[in-house]
This record gives structure tokens, sequence and C-alpha cells, in this order.
């Protein structure tokens, strides 16, 4: 028997923006603690990395694996935060993202 899978989104379509931009979209302060999440990048690699803010989270979204067809249907990638639980990530048209939770 296997564990059912759940889901939790707003569909809430979300903004990424780049290192490169970060002082501009959120801030200084902001993109001082978002440098420090993300110290293993270089300077270069910070700059050209996508990231978005997702419950007060910064994710970087290099860091999500694609998905099989079958194991999160309609979505895009995930990062796993457990072995029973991550975040799911689908992309839209004008290149937003949606994030949703996944747990079993």
């Amino acid at each position: 028997m296997t564990a059912a899978l759940t889901i939790i989104t707003n569909n809430q379509p979300r903004e990424t923006f780049s290192g490169l931009c970060a002082e501009l979209y959120i801030g200084d302060a902001e993109t001082i603690k978002l440098r420090k999440q993300f110290d293993y990048l270089t300077e270069t690699e910070f700059e050209d990395t996508e990231f978005v803010n997702y419950k007060g989270y910064y994710y970087c979204l290099g860091d999500f694996m694609r998905t099989e067809s079958d194991s999160f249907p309609g979505w895009e990638g995930y990062h796993g935060d457990s072995f029973f639980s991550g975040i799911l990530i689908k992309f839209t048209e004008d290149n937003d993202v949606i994030m949703g939770r996944y747990y079993s």
C-alpha cells in the first residue's frame, strides 16, 4: 500500500529575480541575507542565478530537480525538505512560478 501524497498550493504566481537585480527587487538588507544563504555561489554564479521567495524563505531555481511525469502530475520540479516532504514548482507563461508544498 502506498501513502497518499498531499499537495498544498494557493496557485499564486510569484516573480523570480536574478542575483544581479536583487538589491533593486528586495533591498540591500535582504540581499545581504540572501548572499549569506547562498554563500557557496561565486559572485558571477550569484548574479546569474534566479531566486524566488516562498513563505519567507529564498529558493534558488537551480536547486529544484525535474519531476518525473507521473511522480508530481502538473508540477515541473521539486526541492526535497525531507524524505516525506518538500516544495514543488511550476512555471507560468509570464516566467513567474507557482509554488506548492507536498508531504505524505
